[in-house]
């Protein structure tokens, strides 16, 4: 539970992006347990973190494309409609129709169309360059803190299926977790506090092979704030 000598970044592009008030509010207490346990915080500017979620969004649906493609109903897996009286084709159609839900078709189609011929430099390819510049942001940022913190997610966990119908919304969830996950580094979500009777999670982003980091303010934090029963469902 002590944190003394850790020096802790709170990222300056992080601060209010689109989070509901009573979550930077529980946030914020647990920024301060984190203070109390002898933990030094300060602010950190990671400027192209903002570009995370478009550049994820073109280079996960990209690799959910190439990688799904397996998936034909011939080598392995779902089979459906092979009756002897349909095509390669036809099996092929009716197998991912049934196999796929609608978010997996969507990526399929995003990532298709951003590998396609004519637009892979201006999507996929620019996408990548993000990455790095992300990349050489959290390289910067380690080199003036041992670890950064941020909400999880911007909003409390909401209703089932409340967001199917605005997938932009369903992906504005992931604005806070995206950038480690481009740079490759390790990163853990602890419970915090709970915002409206629902819990809300502290993230900790540590340098790749610094998981120790990770896993030690972690603790400190579950130590400090306990734990709580989670709402009746």
């Amino acid at each position: 539970g002590d944190l003394t000598g850790v020096k802790l970044g709170i990222v300056t592009e992080f601060a209010g992006e689109g989070a509901e008030p009573g979550v930077l509010a529980v946030f914020r207490e647990a920024v301060d347990a984190l203070t109390k346990l002898g933990a030094e915080i300060v602010e950190v500017s990671c400027p192209n973190f903002t570009y995370a979620l478009p550049a994820y969004y073109l280079i996960a649906p990209s690799e959910c494309s190439s990688n799904l493609a397996r998936f034909d109903g011939v080598r392995f897996g779902l089979r459906v409609g092979d009756d002897g009286s349909r095509s390669l084709e036809e099996v092929m159609s009716l197998t991912r129709e049934a196999g796929f839900g609608p978010e997996v078709k969507r990526r399929i189609m995003l990532g298709t169309y951003a590998l396609s011929s004519g637009y892979y430099d201006a999507y996929y390819g620019q996408a990548q360059k993000v990455r790095t510049l992300i990349t050489r942001d959290f390289t910067a940022a380690f080199e003036q803190v041992d670890a950064l913190i941020s909400p999880t997610t911007p909003f409390v966990a909401f209703p089932i299926g409340e967001r199917t119908s605005d997938p932009y919304q369903m992906y504005l969830a992931d604005l806070f977790t995206i950038p480690t996950n481009l740079y490759g580094g390790p990163g853990i979500s602890v419970p915090c506090g709970l915002s409206d009777g629902l819990p809300v999670g502290l993230q900790v982003m540590a340098p790749t092979m610094a998981d120790d980091r990770m896993y030690r303010v972690a603790a400190a934090l579950e130590s400090a704030v306990g734990t709580f029963t989670p709402p009746a469902l």
